[in-house]
C-alpha cells in the first residue's frame, strides 16, 4: 500500500493517484491543503521538498520513502519487472 502525502489541485498528485487506480494498487491520499504548519512538517520529516510526497508501507510499522510521482513510476516499473 502506498500513502501520498498531496494537495488537491497538485496536477502531480492527481497523476500518481491515477497511477495507482489504473494499476489497481491500494493507496490512501493524506490531504495538506489546509494545513501549511503540516506541510512544512511532513517536508522536514520526509526529507522531500516538493509534494507529492510518495511513502510506500512495508508493514504497519514500516515505511518506505518512494519519493514523488516520476520515482513512483520508476518504482512501480522496477517492481513489475522484477520475477517473484
Amino acid at each position: 500500500m502506498y500513502l501520498i502525502y498531496g494537495i488537491t489541485d497538485c496536477p502531480s498528485c492527481l497523476l500518481a493517484q491515477a497511477e495507482l487506480m489504473s494499476r489497481d494498487i491500494e493507496y490512501v491520499f493524506i490531504n495538506a491543503d489546509f494545513s501549511p504548519t503540516y506541510r512544512f512538517a511532513i517536508k522536514e520529516e520526509m526529507g522531500w521538498s516538493t509534494f507529492p510526497i510518495i511513502v510506500k508501507a512495508i508493514s504497519d510499522s514500516e515505511e518506505e520513502l518512494v519519493g514523488g510521482y516520476d520515482d513512483l513510476l520508476y518504482t512501480l516499473d522496477k517492481e513489475t519487472k522484477t520475477p517473484n
